[in-house]
């Protein structure tokens, strides 16, 4: 769930908050297609659309399956539409290599930034060495922001203002039902896969970062002590960078299985339309029966259509997730798509 889908929600008055949101319910139908589904599942469920689609055109009498001129300029069409994958694979392979290949200096410089990193979250944490998992390390990062934020009741003064100790509570509430979500989610979750990325994509985004400045900042005189609201600020930047980490290494691996795929159908595609280029003449002299060649022309189609659907398949996940983490650090973005 993205934090763009999540709407205000409202105090005890009635009116509007900014500090705490609800989260809106998302279509389950909308969430698989765009992001828990299988990819390959997704672009074999539009291949067998396009497969519909063709005899819907033939029965239409717009695909004369007879007329074997047209069918093959329909073929060779496509057939060189398919040529330019081998420029897309090309340039993917070298965005990922760009990432991942560097000289001693600059790789010296990644290196100590991370441990730096680490070390940071330690600290902050009061704990030992780092979990060795990613998954690991981010859920220690939640249990220590869950935790913060648990202790923040403890550290109101006694003459508080109701409303806003009820805000609090309303804050805390929505960042350990979230917290919870990514703890279960991570336990079993395989990092560089889109199950790691899923559990934190929508969860602990700029919202609470914002609303636990405003705390600090704005409600100075309601805490006696701020220590542990400071440790819930600094542990929810924390937050931020690990799932941006997250989201890099799997756009880098989803753009990596991209470019295989893309050589896996690429290549059966080019050799089978043009197999059924320099046969379908003679297919359609030896069958008769439209109805018997329908199923030919029609495989024929979604054949050479498969790296476009494999395409479509995997830029549409890579994509929405772009949009939907795309409010990096204390920014909230309100668009819903």
């Amino acid at each position: 769930m993205s934090a763009r889908d999540r709407s205000l929600s409202t105090t005890a008055d009635g009116e509007e908050s900014q500090l705490t949101y609800e989260t809106v319910t998302e279509s389950p139908i909308k969430r698989w297609a765009l992001l828990d589904g299988d990819r390959l599942v997704i672009a074999g469920a539009l291949a067998f659309g396009l497969y519909v689609a063709v005899i819907v055109l033939f029965l239409g009498g717009l695909f004369p399956v007879n007329d074997a001129g047209t069918v093959v300029t329909l073929y060779g069409s496509l057939v060189g539409g398919t040529l330019p994958f081998i420029t897309i694979v090309l340039a993917i392979n070298q965005l990922v290599l760009s990432q991942e290949l560097g000289w001693t200096p600059d790789l010296r410089s990644r290196f100590e930034g991370m441990t730096d990193f680490q070390r940071d979250v330690e600290e902050v944490t009061n704990s030992g060495v780092s979990p060795a998992s990613p998954a690991a390390f981010l859920n220690r990062i939640v249990t220590a922001t869950v935790d913060r934020a648990r202790q923040l009741p403890d550290a109101l003064a006694n003459d508080a203002d109701p409303d806003r100790r009820a805000e609090l509570e309303r804050f805390i509430a929505a960042l350990e039902s979230d917290g919870e979500t990514v703890s279960d989610a991570l336990e079993d979750a395989e990092f560089g896969t889109f199950e790691a990325l899923s559990a934190v994509l929508g969860h602990h985004q700029g919202n609470y970062y914002h609303a636990a400045r405003t705390f600090r900042d704005e409600w100075d005189d309601a805490f006696d002590e701020t220590e542990s609201l400071e440790e819930l600020i600094e542990l929810l930047g924390f937050l931020a960078i690990a799932r941006q980490t997250f989201k890099t290494l799997y756009v880098q691996h989803e753009l990596a299985v991209l470019s295989r795929m893309l050589l896996y159908v690429g290549f059966p595609t080019l050799v089978g339309g043009g197999l059924l280029m320099l046969s379908y003449s003679r297919v359609a002299e030896a069958i008769s029966s439209p109805w018997l060649l329908l199923p030919i022309a029609a495989g024929g189609v979604v054949l050479v259509f498969l790296p476009f659907m494999v395409l479509l398949s995997y830029t549409l996940r890579i994509a929405t997730i772009a949009a939907r983490t795309a409010d990096f650090g204390p920014f909230v973005p309100r668009s819903s798509n």
